[in-house]
């Protein structure tokens, strides 16, 4: 049986970080700064990864900014995290997509958390300058911006694909997802990039929102959460809606697919009309996350 995908990443990652705590408890400054930093960059990079779970997604995190962390006490000196806080972290990288993981992280916070703004995925597993790029295109600084403003369960959708009898035909197609309360008030509205592949009967998105209000601030007011399919009308030169779904926060589950089905246009957010948008078997496929911040 082949391999997994995470099996290889955590034998390669428990391979790197023994290579770099060697380097660390020898004195060898600038390789095991290297070694941090390459690691932070690969495991920042792959948090995104749509097979990573919530409990994964909240170490991998974790991890990366310890590995930032430690990589920038070695080259300032000032040792906020320490070589021997590094060793507490091997059992977490043994445990590590087992689903064996410890429930409490063996390092402080308060050692690591400053690290966020060190840290950038990058392909060629380096970390570069924060400011270097658009920041808003990754996972990893998605996720750091929404955890600076949301207090409370952030939540976080993996759109994968819309089922449409003529998904082929739409230019620049991309999802809007829309935050609303018991009144029709919108409280967060987030856009997708455009899709990634448009196949006979889906358009593929394979696409990660964090939304801007935590989960008990979405319990407290009602709300639902909707999904607007767009696309660009060349004669027209505007994106239009073509169609849209909702959820109901009781059908929010962690860790799981979510199946919806679609209605046509007009987005209606008090939900009163809802006329499907096709008479065949074709949905929205979803799949949530959620981070405790």
């Amino acid at each position: 049986m082949a391999m997994s995908e995470k099996e290889q990443l955590r034998l390669s990652w428990m391979t790197q970080f023994n290579k770099a705590q060697q380097h660390d408890s020898w004195g060898q400054v600038v390789e095991a700064q290297e070694d941090y930093q390459s690691m932070a960059a690969q495991i920042a990079a792959k948090q995104g990864l749509p097979t990573i779970t919530s409990k994964e997604k909240d170490i991998l995190h974790r991890l990366a900014l310890c590995l930032g962390a430690r990589a920038q006490a070695l080259r300032t000196m000032h040792e906020n995290i320490t070589v021997t806080d590094m060793k507490c972290l091997v059992p977490i990288f043994e445990a590590l997509f087992t689903g064996a993981e410890p429930e409490i992280f063996p390092v402080d916070a308060s050692k690591y958390q400053f690290a966020a703004s060190m840290v950038k995925p990058s392909t060629e597993g380096e970390i570069i300058c924060a400011d270097a790029e658009d920041e808003s295109s990754t996972d990893w600084h998605q996720r750091q911006a929404v955890l600076r403003t949301v207090r409370g369960t952030v939540v976080c959708f993996r759109i994968e694909k819309i089922g449409l009898k003529d998904a082929q035909e739409y230019i620049d197609p991309f999802m809007t997802v829309l935050v609303a309360d018991a009144r029709a008030n919108i409280l967060d509205s987030r856009d997708t990039n455009f899709a990634s592949e448009r196949r006979a009967t889906h358009v593929m998105f394979n696409q990660q929102v964090y939304l801007n209000v935590s989960l008990e601030d979405m319990e407290r007011s009602g709300a639902a959460i909707f999904f607007e399919f767009k696309h660009y009308k060349p004669k027209k030169k505007k994106i239009s809606t073509r169609c849209w779904a909702f959820m109901e926060l009781t059908e929010l589950k962690r860790d799981e697919e979510i199946v919806l089905e679609i209605y046509h246009k007009p987005t209606d957010l008090k939900k009163k009309k809802l006329n499907l948008h096709s008479e065949k078997p074709l949905y929205l496929h979803l799949f949530a996350t959620f981070i405790s911040n």
